[in-house]
């Protein structure tokens, strides 16, 4: 591990990724989205428009349990963990428990809800929830492996993770594996991927852990989740309001724009996830008026001018569409990359916000919410009349009240009223329990 991080510009500058550092990680990551992505080009091609809309329909219906199971326990971890001199392993052990929790509960869940009420797609869709499943534990054990110094682990696992991708089309396209035996291959290496990661992380836990350290430390983690859930829930009930409209056979346009577009996504967000540890330290000495001017300021034009862009982007789709310059594919990936300026944007706003202090924690959390419930009851308009363009519109608008939501509630009061104690960690437990 590297230098024991403290509160200093020497741990600051000691956890600021270098460029050999960031170059290999995101490497193994965006290898991995864009094999995804080929790999599911290949699949469409050899299954064809049936089996496939019924593989895309399941697995990005089933898109939330991966955040779902990883809960803001990675991005918690590299905040909590790399500042810890001595209760680092008992962090690490809370969060592998944590993870382990939400695991199993939501295997049982997709066990007990097969039992019960067999899914309509089939085989397929419990396998692709069990799937979701366990690449957010991946996650999670990846995101530990880093925050302990260990980059390594994570450009192995998003090799391997690759390499299933890999076989597993093979075996569709040469073997006539249908959807779900390819979904049970790339289930079943994902589940060995993570039991190889365990015991590695279970010689770096502690145990017992000291009291009062694992309510903080989990607190911080659902409220650092709740972007990431209220993201992936959109999608997903989107993908459900699409599979039961009259354009159920364009959830595999949007499964394809969702992978294309993870590839800039998870890029993006795991970029900032490296630079987390080192922005957090440096956000915390930020004041009222200086967060203000930097950040929540931003919130309202953004607000405004992305509704704007995201109905005129709609329009313009709306019109490519029907004029039939470009198949509806690539419409509904145009439509997404005329949005992705707002997502970036908002993106990184939220970032900062969840970073900088507790109260902006919180606004953001909950702003995260008010976008959710805005995309859903937008995209029960707009998906029985345009398909999958009005699910890609009424997520990029959830982007907007979410900019929106956010400043409402620091905005008005960010004004001449100084913040807490920083940091979102600041109820976090340290070496002595006491916050740093």
């Amino acid at each position: 591990m590297r230098t024991a991080p403290g509160a200093d510009a020497g741990a600051q500058r000691s956890w600021r990724p270098g460029p050999r550092r960031l170059a290999s990680l995101l490497a193994g990551r965006t290898a991995f989205r864009l094999t995804l992505l080929g790999a599911n080009t290949a699949l469409l091609a050899s299954w064809g428009q049936g089996p496939y809309e019924r593989y895309a329909a399941a697995m990005g219906t089933a898109q939330v349990l991966t955040t779902v199971t990883s809960l803001g326990i990675e991005k918690s971890a590299l905040k909590l963990v790399p500042r810890a001199r001595r209760t680092g392993p008992q962090l690490i052990t809370v969060f592998l428990c944590c993870a382990g929790v939400l695991t199993a509960a939501v295997v049982l869940w997709l066990a007990g809800t097969a039992l019960l009420h067999p899914p309509r797609g089939g085989a397929v869709a419990l396998l692709a929830g069990l799937y979701m499943a366990l690449l957010g534990l991946n996650t999670v054990l990846v995101g530990l492996c880093r925050a302990l110094g260990r980059d390594r682990a994570d450009i192995a696992n998003f090799t391997a993770l690759s390499l299933l991708v890999v076989t597993g089309t093979g075996g569709a396209t040469l073997l006539g594996w249908g959807p779900e035996g390819f979904t049970g291959w790339i289930l079943g290496g994902t589940a060995l991927l993570n039991l190889a990661h365990v015991p590695a992380l279970l010689r770096s836990a502690a145990r017992p852990v000291r009291r009062g350290a694992a309510g903080p430390a989990v607190s911080t983690s659902a409220l650092m989740a709740c972007g990431d859930v209220a993201a992936a829930g959109t999608v997903s009930i989107l993908f459900a309001l699409l599979g039961a409209s009259r354009h159920h056979e364009q959830t595999g346009h949007l499964y394809l724009m969702v992978l294309a577009s993870s590839v800039l996504l998870n890029g993006f967000g795991y970029l900032l996830r490296l630079f987390q540890p080192h922005v957090s330290l440096t956000l915390r000495s930020l004041d009222a008026a200086e967060l203000d001017r930097r950040v929540v300021r931003r919130l309202l034009p953004l607000a405004a001018a992305g509704a704007a862009w995201t109905a005129a982007a709609l329009l313009l789709a709306r019109f490519v569409q029907d004029s039939g310059l470009l198949p509806p594919p690539v419409v509904v990936l145009l439509l997404y990359v005329l949005c992705i300026p707002l997502v970036f944007a908002m993106g990184s706003l939220n970032y900062l916000l969840e970073n900088a202090g507790a109260r902006t924690l919180r606004a953001t959390a909950a702003a995260s919410a008010a976008g959710l419930v805005c995309a859903v009851l937008l995209g029960t308009l707009l998906v029985p009349v345009l398909g999958a363009l009005g699910a890609v519109g009424a997520l990029a608008a959830g982007e907007a009240a979410h900019a929106l939501a956010a400043w409402l509630l620091l905005g008005p009061s960010s004004r001449g009223r100084r913040p807490p104690v920083p940091a979102a960690v600041a109820a976090a437990p340290t070496d002595l329990g006491v916050p740093r």
